[in-house]
């Protein structure tokens, strides 16, 4: 999570509870995300009716951003822990 504080340009309080200093708007989008996620990454689920190309494009760049940036986190988790 730190890590999409920082791709978004959030900086005060980066230190601290990401929950206490994610804007609220990015907050939505990251539960969006995680409402949308399939198991195996990608989305299993789109927010509105229809494809792909019946969402709205900011929203598929945004929710494609927060998944790299999941899966660059995952992967430094999994780096760190030996795994």
């Amino acid at each position: 999570m730190i890590q999409l504080h920082r791709r978004l340009g959030v900086t005060r309080g980066v230190t601290a509870n990401p929950r206490h200093s994610t804007p609220p708007q990015w907050a939505e989008l990251v539960r969006l995300w995680n409402r949308c996620r399939g198991g195996m990454g990608g989305l299993a689920l789109l927010p509105d009716a229809g494809g792909v190309n019946d969402q709205a494009a900011w929203t598929m760049a945004a929710l494609g951003m927060i998944g790299s940036i999941h899966a660059e986190q995952e992967e430094y988790e999994r780096k760190a822990g030996g795994g």
